[in-house]
């Protein structure tokens, strides 16, 4: 019964991808060494611009703080097995970051740049291999725009200069769906590229789990059984692509779980399979990607709607322009994107896996269309002014950046000045030459590739450390811990992850909620003291504290406390007046 329409699912999807390969369509010649010496050099050259600058802005809370404070315990315990925070197992995600990050403070010290390093190389890899891989795939000019467009996709740059799992993850996802599609999708399967897939999704299986093989399996299943040819895997090809994560992944698996034998309940069920059904406290509705793909690939995203136009379109003239390549491209991001909106537990940076994929599609679009000599197509017609928009949105957006990074940071610095003065001159020279042919070329999109650039090099390495500097709370400790260096620093409640980067200088401690008792009776034998506690239970610490100490809020930030000893004059009086009669 399902066989009629197995049979017109498959011809429906060649009809809409009738291309056998990309390189079959595309009229771009090979490039030369030159050619392909600049290539890298521009898109290396403009990688390390956006992710490299300022790295040493203050962690952000609270993830970057705790994953920090695990790969820290990791050096001082030397325990590799069991991740621990507060001398805890915590068992929420697999080690590979935390080992990545504890080997950099090895290396370069305890300090942001190096707790972020792993995620910004893993940004810059990713990018690389959309361009190398990629070239594979659907030619070396629809890589390099897909490269290009990734490097200006704001928000997977951002998320490279965290210290956050969801970066190392979209490289090794990207590493396997690209080799393990170029393992196949020849006359004869590559063992060696199938084994290179395998090892990428055992190393994201070492970073998140078994999510890493849920995003990497299904497409490949799936868009080899609708091409129904050669590039369709057996179950041989299973064996050996599940191989590593028994070499890699298995070890590590079976040691916390004889070390923690609630390990296997607590990371499998409760944290992955119930958290994917059940939300957490991260519910969000189905259509909560829609918005957060857009607003993670701006300002690459403004060209969306016609990609969207381009995969849709029924016209012969497009439709000639796409293949089985592209074709795998979509069943990919789909499915990751399907995948993530259908979990109950949804953040912004789960979705990075989809982005490298949305922006090959989109280099194959600009190659076939805006790019393509003679291309007279409507999305040609279309895209063609859009340099000019472009640049009018992109100064928009910066001065909007300068104006935040003013008003937060109270100060007029010397990159919001020169940005500032970059967007007059931008918005003027735009309206200058509005119609002159010079808008409409390729230099104009160079031009207009150049200016986000500059825009996304001033909100990653100055508007970004200002709100993060403004909002950290080490920060603002660190700022009264000076004006007062003999201050014991207190944590009541609020975990201290991160004071081994503003505080390793002072005398700090830390009571959890529990100990409230033994809490005041240690701040009763201080006489002034810098506390640290949340919201909740600020109320009932003032109380507590009455008699002995008066809390006054930190104007610039509201878990920051100074406690005063409090002086009893009059008390003082009656005691000497007591004493001479």
């Amino acid at each position: 019964m399902f066989v009629p329409y197995k049979t017109q699912l498959r011809r429906s999807w060649k009809t809409h991808f009738p291309a056998r390969t990309q390189l079959a369509v595309s009229v771009t010649t090979e490039w030369n060494y030159r050619q392909h010496l600049f290539a890298w050099a521009t898109l290396l050259l403009t990688t390390l611009v956006v992710l490299l600058p300022n790295l040493s802005y203050p962690l952000i809370e609270p993830d970057e703080t705790r994953y920090a404070q695990i790969a820290i315990e990791m050096n001082t315990s030397h325990e590799w097995v069991t991740p621990t925070l507060d001398g805890l197992p915590y068992l929420d995600k697999p080690p590979l970051l935390y080992w990545l990050t504890a080997a950099t403070f090895q290396i370069l010290g305890v300090n942001e740049t190096a707790a972020r390093l792993p995620s910004m190389l893993a940004a810059l890899a990713t990018i690389l291999l959309t361009f190398g891989w990629g070239a594979r795939i659907v030619g070396q000019r629809p890589a390099w725009l897909a490269a290009i467009t990734l490097t200006l996709s704001g928000g997977f740059i951002l998320a490279g200069r965290f210290l956050i799992l969801d970066s190392l993850l979209t490289l090794f996802t990207t590493a396997s769906l690209l080799s393990g599609y170029i393992a196949v999708r020849g006359q004869c399967h590559r063992p060696t590229w199938w084994m290179v897939a395998g090892i990428a999704c055992a190393l994201g299986v070492l970073t998140k789990g078994p999510v890493a093989f849920v995003l990497c399996a299904p497409p490949l299943v799936v868009s080899g059984w609708l091409r129904a040819d050669e590039s369709r895997t057996r179950v041989w090809h299973w064996i050996a692509f599940v191989l590593p994560m028994v070499v890699f992944c298995v070890p590590w698996y079976a040691a916390v779980a004889k070390f923690n034998p609630h390990f296997v309940d607590y990371f499998f069920w409760e944290h992955n399979f119930q958290r994917f059904m059940r939300g957490s406290n991260h519910e969000q509705p189905l259509w909560f990607y829609i918005p957060i793909v857009f607003a993670a690939m701006f300002p690459s995203s403004l060209l969306l709607p016609s990609v969207g136009v381009f995969l849709a379109s029924r016209a012969d003239r497009i439709r000639s322009l796409r293949s089985e390549d592209v074709g795998f491209l979509c069943c990919a991001a789909i499915w990751a994107l399907a995948f993530f909106s259908a979990a109950s537990c949804k953040l912004p940076t789960y979705i990075l896996p989809v982005i490298p994929l949305l922006c090959l599609i989109m280099g194959v679009m600009l190659d076939q269309t805006v790019f393509r000599l003679g291309a007279t197509d409507r999305i040609t017609n279309y895209l063609r002014p859009f340099p000019q928009r472009a640049n009018l949105i992109m100064t928009a957006c910066g001065l909007v950046s300068v104006s935040i990074d003013i008003w937060i940071g109270n100060r007029l610095s010397v990159a919001s000045i020169a940005a500032s003065t970059g967007c007059v001159l931008v918005l003027a020279t735009t309206t200058w030459r509005w119609n002159g042919e010079a808008a409409f070329g390729r230099t104009a999109w160079a031009t207009t590739a150049a200016i986000s650039t500059c825009v996304l090099l001033f909100v990653s390495s100055a508007l970004l450390p200002t709100i993060s500097t403004e909002r950290s709370a080490f920060v603002e400790i660190q700022r009264v811990a000076d004006a007062t260096p003999d201050a014991w620093i207190v944590f009541f409640g609020e975990k201290p992850h991160g004071s081994a980067f503003h505080l390793s200088n002072y005398r700090t401690t830390f009571f959890p909620k529990e100990l409230e008792e033994e809490f005041v009776v240690f701040v009763e034998r201080l006489e002034d003291l810098i506390l640290v506690t949340d919201d909740e239970r600020i109320v009932q610490t003032r109380q507590r504290l009455a008699g002995t100490h008066l809390l006054t809020e930190s104007p610039n930030h509201e878990h920051v406390y100074r406690a005063s000893r409090v002086q009893h004059p009059v008390a003082e009086v009656a005691r000497v007046d007591t004493v001479n009669r």
